[in-house]
């Protein structure tokens, strides 16, 4: 698995991630911020507050997501 070279918190609660072999995908999280686990990131402004260290995505210390879990939640 490779590693998270960038990402950006778009509109519409998309994450953009670009991966170290330039490859990228889009995970849309809208459906899930209704969840307890993603509820937090309904507030625009934490959601744009995504970093990533090449393999967690997260928000604060509150969220995170590896690149293993990006990858089953866009199969879902």
């Amino acid at each position: 698995m490779g590693r998270i070279k960038d990402i950006e918190a778009r509109d519409n609660y998309c994450l953009y991630v670009q991966l170290e072999n330039n490859s990228s995908l889009i995970l849309n999280l809208e459906k899930r911020i209704q969840t307890i686990r993603f509820g937090l990131l309904e507030d625009k402004v934490f959601f744009k507050t995504a970093t990533t260290d090449g393999f967690y995505v997260r928000w604060g210390d509150q969220i995170e997501i590896s690149i293993n879990e990006i990858f089953l939640l866009i199969q879902r």
